[in-house]
């Protein structure tokens, strides 16, 4: 596995904050728009020679409605890779006559004098735009992979001295196109610091002041990639509902703690707005027994390839769903279901996705936990939370979403005064997390008990029967635990949601009540029989049949856990007779 980060010898931050934004120096404060979001703002991308991505712009640009002028084709092929040269030809300088010729972008030109070992060329530089997020749809190359007639004594004089680790010429279109208002004012060399990581002031990120937002409509198909729009207006209307599952390693010092903090940022902010938060410590990934129950939200570090739960066949993305696997090459292939993390992760039914496609440096990935604090505590637009968690561009990030999807556009009380005047389904996460955030606010578990009973829904809710059952055993009710468990079972629930809460039933049960919770897991195994941990389910069920003298349902449950069981590793091979 190779390390995101070389200690001793990358320190990032010391090394490009001397280049200089825009080497030339755009002002900050050019008058933009007050706030983004609105689709007037929206120029969307995509290839000539694809009818599927035609098909996904305009499928966007209708659903979010962005005036039809500002959908451009562009005559790239569709595929991964481009050169440099090609991006520069067929997308950068088409991208900016196109602009000038709409009248979306007022660009001034300065021209550098050409000198011995390089060319001349034009500088650009907006001076005014219409628009602030660029939408790059499915088929749109992502990998400028590097030169090999790269000469590193042809670059830049600013460039020669970074490390020769950061003199690379390879890089995601997406984050060149970042600083498409400055094109040829920086190098194709290296990273470019980011004045705006870590904004609040979102009406700064725009292109007079050097920056486009850019994200991607992508994926491994084009239905995958169409209902990343959906998924996203579904999320703004019913809130991004579920819960939160964050993968740490347990790091507390050392060159790589850097990943955990972002982690423990992501879990704190899930938290705060209501989340409840499932954190995993371990140096593992996540188990793929780990019960992986309605996913509002995951964040975790750090395997080649996606595994522990996201390898069942389905996972319980809800919609508007936000993930994200910090890998060095977790985004190398965007359009592949089984390759890396984020094809697989989209092909999943996460909304929102981000990652990179070559090396990145841990301090130059994106920072997850900056980016959900900026869409939670700021409600920013996926957009303007991408550019405030980049440390750098003109590297190796693509942002994979709708860049105007606002997850948290509304406050959970607006958001449920507007369902219960809709009477909407989603009422139910509205007193979830209400329940949640009282409990961190450290209102007794009681009080929170009684507000949950008085609400009609909650005896025909599998979610908040869960909470009610949960909220019972924490003040010690275990037979209303149990009873209010069996009412969220018979409500229905997702299949993760039932797995979990049947063998949380049946660990309540195991003294007070052997009879009932041998009853649990015997529906636990009818239910779930392919289950990774099926062989721990029957041998707890053998346990409890022993304990109550039921021979017959002791023999059944042995000769079962011999069918089920694989033989020894070092068993002799069988010979042929």
């Amino acid at each position: 596995m190779h390390p995101l980060h070389h200690p001793g010898r990358f320190r990032f931050l010391a090394l490009v904050a001397w280049i200089g934004w825009l080497l030339g120096g755009v002002a900050m404060g050019a008058n933009p728009p007050s706030r983004a979001g609105e689709a007037a703002e929206v120029a969307v991308i995509y290839s000539l020679h694809s009818a599927d991505s035609k098909s996904v712009a305009q499928y966007y640009a209708a659903k979010r409605g962005v005036p039809a002028t500002q959908v451009i084709g562009i005559n790239v092929p569709v595929g991964d890779n481009i050169t440099r040269p090609d991006y520069e030809r067929l997308i950068q300088d088409d991208l900016i006559r196109q602009f000038r010729e709409r009248d979306l972008v007022t660009f001034m030109t300065d021209l550098q004098p050409s000198r011995p070992g390089r060319p001349g060329r034009l500088l650009y530089r907006a001076i005014s735009s219409k628009i602030r997020y660029l939408v790059l749809c499915w088929g749109i190359p992502y990998r400028i992979p590097h030169d090999p007639n790269y000469d590193p004594n042809h670059l830049d004089e600013i460039f020669k001295n970074l490390p020769v680790h950061l003199q690379r010429d390879e890089g995601s279109v997406d984050g060149e196109l970042s600083l498409l208002p400055i094109a040829g004012r920086t190098s194709a060399w290296g990273p470019v610091r980011n004045p705006m990581y870590g904004m609040t002031n979102f009406s700064v990120i725009h292109p007079t002041n050097g920056v486009f937002m850019v994200t991607r409509i992508d994926g491994p198909s084009v239905a995958i990639a169409k209902g990343l729009v959906d998924k996203a207006l579904i999320a703004e209307r019913d809130g991004l509902n579920g819960r939160a599952y964050v993968d740490m390693r347990g790091l507390t010092a050392g060159s790589y703690v850097l990943g955990d903090l972002w982690m423990t940022n992501v879990a704190t902010v899930a938290r705060r707005h209501g989340f409840e938060t499932v954190v995993d410590v371990q140096p593992e990934t996540f188990s793929v027994a780990q019960p992986f129950a309605q996913v509002a939200v995951y964040a975790g570090w750090y395997a080649a390839a996606f595994d522990g739960p996201f390898r069942l066949p389905v996972v319980e993305f809800m919609p508007g769903a936000i993930a994200y696997h910090l890998h060095s090459y977790s985004a190398y292939w965007v359009r592949f279901p089984d390759n890396n993390w984020l094809g697989p992760l989209l092909a999943k039914g996460a909304t929102v996705t981000m990652g990179c496609i070559e090396e990145p440096y841990l301090e130059m990935t994106p920072n997850i936990g900056t980016f959900m604090e900026r869409l939670a505590d700021y409600r920013a637009t996926v957009g303007e939370a991408a550019v405030a968690s980049q440390a750098v561009f003109s590297w190796q990030t693509v942002v994979v979403g709708d860049p105007l999807y606002r997850p948290f556009g509304r406050s959970q009380a607006e958001m449920e005064v507007a369902h219960r005047s809709e009477h909407s389904a989603a009422l139910e996460w509205d007193f979830w997390k209400k329940a949640n955030l009282q409990l961190l606010e450290r209102q007794p578990p009681d009080v929170v008990l009684r507000e949950l009973l008085s609400h009609p829904v909650a005896a025909r809710s599998a979610i908040l029967a869960e909470r009610i059952a949960r909220l019972y055993h924490d003040v010690g009710q275990t037979r209303a635990a149990a009873e209010w468990g069996e009412r969220s079972l018979q409500a229905g629930g997702s299949p993760q949601q039932r797995g979990q809460l049947m063998r949380m039933l049946a660990a309540w049960q195991s003294k007070p009540d052997p009879k009932a919770a041998m009853a649990m897991l015997d529906q636990f195994a009818r239910e779930f029989p392919g289950h990774p941990e099926i062989l721990i389910v029957l041998n707890q069920e053998l346990e409890l049949a022993k304990t109550l003298k039921r021979n017959s349902d002791a023999l059944r449950i042995q000769s079962l856990i011999r069918t089920l069981t694989p033989p020894p590793t070092n068993a002799p091979a069988l010979k042929e007779k």
